[in-house]
């Protein structure tokens, strides 16, 4: 069944691959591995370094990550990073299966409802970025808390601060970790099972797990990041900081529903949970909702950590009796009839084990039409384009942002220009842009960009290119435009 399970999971993950931030992680990647060492300053000149906590924390809180994808990339292509996407998720469904057997949360209505809502909001979370790794240590992190539980042997905690010092390297969610063993160490006391000895392990492992957090390039920098982030101009216009109840608000209609259907399940194991008296279980649980209320890029942590416990909780509300083998046989031959009418009409449509790359989500021929005619300068750009001009045009043409927003001082005036503003306009002639690479809208608004407008009836800016895609603009004065032809 379960093996059924990842199969039909593994179809349907493998779609092309569409992340607008992966670019600029492989060309970060790439960089590294060039100059064998990290960046101080931004290596590809976008951004000054106007803040420097958050100037450090992105360029090298995530190096690990980022030559892990780029050696990917390398290696087998697209296809090998797809493959790689994949593998992450499956392996974090299959360590719940894991998990909920050795937490005994086997009943089989529970067990196969929380697996095929983790399984369906999973899709979500395929980013191909160093976050994927960040999921992966997530689940192996509560691999030995719960192993360390259940078997009351302190010594499956060991190996902690090695997943640590990994995590911190290769993504910024190692704080998540760091707290959630903190809480847990803490609740600890509550359990009267546990002998002082035992409590003062648990405590000891979580203050080594804290320190190993802090082997990084940026040390305590990760966590004031972190603080810094919050209530900023940056988390209020990325979507991924969006509340995973308002998803519909992005036109995510069905991502939205399994999310609400997730946390009604949720919500039912916390009550289990609760007559179990599994406190630390319900800390983690209730820690992780409230998180992914606030925000959607916390709720696959949601998925991966809290499904065996939400599995346990939800047993302790049915009967006995269905956990009994007719009804495991039955539940499963369900389950087992359901994913393979899904599988069938995957394969129907053609939806299932795909590849490659999804180009309408990348300026694939406007790159190719830049480098032909060998345009050059300064460029005005949308900032979900800006990492893959950086890997195809890095040191031909300089994007005015990217996803990797150094300087978030730049997002007001980016915001002014795009719409042509009384004061982006103004701010744009400043400039001294050479190109303007823009697609015609934005991924979330159907409305057209204002500065194309703008520069079609500028007398010192020409249309050179434009696809179903978007559009190039070249100011007349800064070359001699297609060689001199009209």
């Amino acid at each position: 069944m379960l093996g059924l399970l990842l199969f039909v999971c593994a179809g349907y993950y493998a779609v092309p691959l569409a992340d607008s931030d992966f670019w600029w992680h492989i060309a970060a990647g790439r960089d590294i591995l060039q100059r064998g060492a990290l960046p101080m300053v931004d290596p590809f000149g976008v951004f000054p370094a106007a803040d420097v906590i958050r100037n450090d924390t992105v360029l090298k809180g995530q190096w690990l990550g980022q030559v892990v994808l780029y050696g990917l990339f390398e290696a087998g292509g697209i296809n090998a990073v797809v493959a790689f996407r994949v593998a992450v998720l499956l392996a974090c469904i299959a360590l719940i299966y894991t998990r909920a057997r050795w937490l005994a949360a086997t009943n089989p209505l529970a067990l196969w409802a929380v697996l095929a809502l983790v399984a369906l909001n999973a899709f979500g979370f395929g980013g191909e970025r160093p976050q994927l790794l960040s999921f992966l240590f997530a689940a192996l992190f509560f691999v030995c808390i719960d192993l360390a539980r259940q078997r009351r042997d302190w010594r499956w905690l060991l190996p902690l601060p090695v997943i640590t010092v990994l995590w911190a390297n290769s993504h910024g969610g190692v704080i998540l970790g760091v707290l959630l063993l903190g809480l847990w160490s803490v609740l600890g006391w509550l359990d009267k099972s546990l002998s002082s000895r035992e409590r003062g392990q648990w405590l000891a492992v979580s203050g080594a797990v804290f320190l190993a957090s802090l082997l990084t390039p940026n040390g305590i920098q990760t966590y004031l990041y972190l603080l810094q982030l919050e209530g900023s101009v940056l988390q209020q216009r990325t979507s991924e900081y969006t509340s995973t109840l308002q998803l519909y608000a992005l036109g995510f209609v069905w991502p939205q529903l399994w999310a609400y259907a997730w946390f009604a399940l949720a919500a039912l194991g916390l009550t289990g949970l609760l007559w179990l008296r599994r406190w630390q279980e319900v800390a983690v649980v209730a820690f992780l909702a409230a998180i992914s209320i606030s925000s959607y890029r916390y709720f696959a942590f949601f998925l991966f950590i809290a499904a065996p416990y939400l599995m346990l909780g939800l047993g302790r509300l049915m009967p006995e009796n269905l956990g009994r083998v007719a009804t495991l046989r039955r539940v499963q031959a369900l389950v087992a009839g359901i994913l393979v009418v899904v599988l069938i009409s995957g394969v129907a449509r053609g939806t299932v084990f795909r590849g490659g790359l999804y180009q309408a989500a990348y300026p694939i021929a406007i790159a190719d039409f830049i480098e032909q005619e060998k345009l050059s300068g300064s460029a005005f750009n949308n900032l979900e384009w800006g990492g893959y001009l950086l890997w195809r045009l890095g040191g031909q043409v300089q994007p005015y942002i990217d996803g990797r927003m150094l300087d978030m001082s730049r997002f007001p005036p980016y915001t002014h220009i795009l719409w042509a503003t009384p004061q982006g306009v103004q701010l744009f002639n400043r400039g001294n842009f050479q190109l303007v690479i823009l697609p015609y809208h934005g991924r979330f608004d159907p409305q057209r960009y204002k500065l194309i407008d703008y520069l079609a009836a500028q007398s010192d800016w020409r249309l050179a290119y434009r696809d179903a895609q978007g559009v190039v603009f070249v100011r007349r004065a800064a070359r001699d435009f297609f060689g001199g032809r009209p």
